[in-house]
């Protein structure tokens, strides 16, 4: 039972993001939309049938002030904060580790990591005063394994670091009423992936290294999400949830 809470889900105007901020408003969250980009912002909570409970809130997750702004915004617009789900992310084309440059890295562990930190460490002292809140963070499969042939060393590093600091939270504010988990996708179909899949054949060859045959949909991590912020997981916190059409089971 999710209704009445108040969610902040950070990388709301992506794929991902919007398919969250859509379940858990369906659910009867009032639920605050952050990220960079305005126009996809607004265009997520345009599908978001409830709009007196949905705020949208541009934020650059990298940088404390503006976090701390979108938390006030929220507090202003809801009086509380319950949830917060740190789906904001970023990846970079596979490249050889020593090809990379410092700003590539930078990049990733500004966003995948410091971001994440920002917002959580923002949102904690919230919760506390509250009597507690939940915290859903979005890793990957590949903060698990690496894939051969797949050159994501440093995203695999960010993500596995989304997946300790998870643990690591739960941990440490378990005893103030605070759940922290994690959901690690495999192929999520999306704008980045779809290209690939308008030829039938590559579409097969990539649905055929899942034991489910199907590539997962944005709305399959909204699931888990919603089910993490949910009575329903009660007893549940510092766990990784793979939602990833079985692959990680193979291998």
């Amino acid at each position: 039972m999710i209704k009445g809470k108040v969610a902040i889900v950070t990388g709301a105007g992506g794929g991902v993001g919007k398919a969250i901020s859509k379940r858990l408003a369906s659910e009867g969250c009032r639920v605050a939309l952050l990220g960079r980009d305005r126009s996809r912002l607004q265009k997520a909570a345009a599908e978001i049938e409830d709009k007196k409970n949905t705020v949208t809130i541009t934020t650059d997750i990298t940088k404390e002030t503006e976090v701390l702004s979108a938390i006030d915004q929220t507090i202003k617009a809801f009086d509380r904060v319950d949830i917060l789900v740190n789906n904001a992310g970023t990846i970079n084309d596979p490249v050889p580790f020593h090809e990379m440059t410092e700003d590539q890295w930078d990049d990733l562990m500004q966003t995948n990591l410091a971001g994440t930190f920002q917002m959580t460490k923002a949102v904690i002292p919230v919760m506390m005063k509250n009597g507690g809140g939940n915290i859903v963070n979005i890793s990957s499969v590949l903060g698990v394994r690496a894939i051969p042939k797949v050159p994501l060393s440093v995203y695999g590093a960010t993500k596995a670091g989304v997946i300790m600091f998870t643990r690591s939270i739960a941990v440490e504010y378990g005893q103030h009423n605070i759940r922290c988990n994690c959901v690690a996708p495999s192929t999520i179909r999306s704008s980045i992936i779809e290209p690939y899949l308008q030829d039938e054949e590559a579409k097969k060859v990539l649905e055929s290294t899942f034991p489910l045959r199907m590539l997962g949909e944005p709305e399959d991590i909204a699931g888990a999400v919603a089910y993490l912020c949910s009575d329903d997981s009660k007893w549940v916190t510092g766990t990784v949830l793979m939602v990833d059409g079985g692959v990680s089971a193979k291998q």
